[in-house]
């Protein structure tokens, strides 16, 4: 019997001791697991999903980037009202915004968050990339990056060999709406950000457009995705009005972009010798034309068969401060009257009971941008 006992207490010993055994194997196995869950459930950081060209299923369906938490980038208030005298079937184009810079308001809007293609307008934050990490005066020379300019595109004439500040390459890039220009400077920019002057031209144009969607992320431009830095078709290639708004609007923090823009020509020399004329294609701007508005001062026009007739403008007196975004005008001269009649709905609203007041072509036709040789309007890419 005592035998018997004994044998039992043993048994039940060696019980226990697996049992407690195999709660720490478990333990040592799972406890890393739920600490690793518990840490995701306390750090809650606001991660960007970035568009991608696999993410889409086409050009009017783009997928929207979102975060975790709020987004960067700056934020509009929409009027309540209407604008006096302005419907939308009295502007032309597709999408159209007004913007009072001094309200942060929109007060104009007609299909504003619509997917388009942005035609040159893109350049806008193509001189937003380059500035964030270039000074104007940095030295950029012209390379084999010109041989992947599409056909007809729009042209300051840059050749091969030719070296000139990137100031001198802003006014090539937003006057004359240069896609030479545009692959220049990009392929410049990403070589000097990278850290890898042996960059190959193409994976410096994509490295570009990765940094371009990075600075439309920060403007809070979420519909927007650019693969390339002159805004030549690309399926992949859209953004809305309210982003380009956005995108204008950021574009104030270098000031030397509308500088640029505010001017209806550049003559310079640049660092290697050769001497420069560019006109501003903005008619806005230009004072010898019959779309040329007094308190016009900038910014970018753009247009592709795709795109149509796109415009990014602004204007000021002494009471007013106004944006307008016309994306898809059918034509030149319904996009400049559809960027006035926003304009004047403001300053002078008078005018609008007026026969319209841009009823004639300029009487000398503006450099093609997609054609350089002065054949017809003012093609951007």
């Amino acid at each position: 019997m005592k035998l018997y006992k004994s044998s039992g207490k043993n048994e039940n010993k060696s019980d226990r001791i697996f049992m407690l055994l195999f709660l720490i194997i478990f333990a040592m196995c799972f406890l890393p697991f739920l600490l690793k869950k518990e840490n995701l459930h306390n750090n809650k950081e606001a991660i960007p999903v970035n568009v991608e060209e696999n993410d889409i299923s086409g050009p009017d369906m783009p997928e929207k980037i979102t975060s975790v938490q709020d987004k960067p980038g700056i934020r509009l208030h929409y009027s309540e009202t209407n604008l006096n005298g302005i419907t939308d079937d009295d502007i032309s184009s597709a999408a159209a915004l007004l913007y009072d810079r001094k309200t942060n308001t929109v007060i104009y809007s007609k299909n504003a968050d619509s997917p388009l293609f942005p035609a040159s307008t893109t350049k806008i934050m193509t001189a937003c990339v380059a500035l964030r990490y270039l000074e104007p005066d940095y030295p950029l020379k012209v390379g084999t990056e010109l041989s992947l300019l599409q056909p007809e595109s729009s042209l300051a004439y840059l050749n091969q060999g030719n070296e000139l500040t990137l100031e001198d390459a802003l006014y090539a890039l937003l006057l004359p709406s240069g896609n030479d220009a545009a692959y220049v400077i990009a392929v410049n920019t990403a070589r000097f950000v990278s850290e890898n002057p042996a960059m190959p031209d193409a994976e410096a144009v994509k490295y570009f457009g990765n940094l371009m969607n990075d600075e439309a992320f920060e403007a809070g431009a979420d519909h927007t995705h650019f693969c390339v830095p002159d805004g030549y078709h690309d399926p992949f290639h859209y953004t809305t009005a309210e982003d380009m708004l956005k995108i204008a609007i950021h574009s104030e923090k270098y000031p030397l972009i509308a500088q640029v823009c505010a001017q209806p020509y550049r003559e310079t020399k640049i660092l290697s010798g050769q001497s420069f004329y560019w006109a501003n294609g903005n008619l806005l701007v230009a004072n010898d034309n019959g779309y040329y508005l007094p308190f016009a001062t900038g910014l970018k026009t753009g247009f592709t068969d795709e795109a149509g007739y796109c415009m990014v403008a602004t204007a000021a007196d002494e009471n007013n401060d106004l944006i307008a975004v016309v994306m898809k005008a059918p034509t030149l001269a319904e996009r400049y009257t559809d960027a006035a009649r926003l304009f004047y709905s403001v300053m002078n609203p008078e005018k609008l009971k007026e026969p319209p007041f841009v009823t004639t072509e300029p009487a000398t036709e503006p450099p093609s941008e997609e054609n350089p040789e002065n054949e017809s309007e003012d093609a951007d890419e």
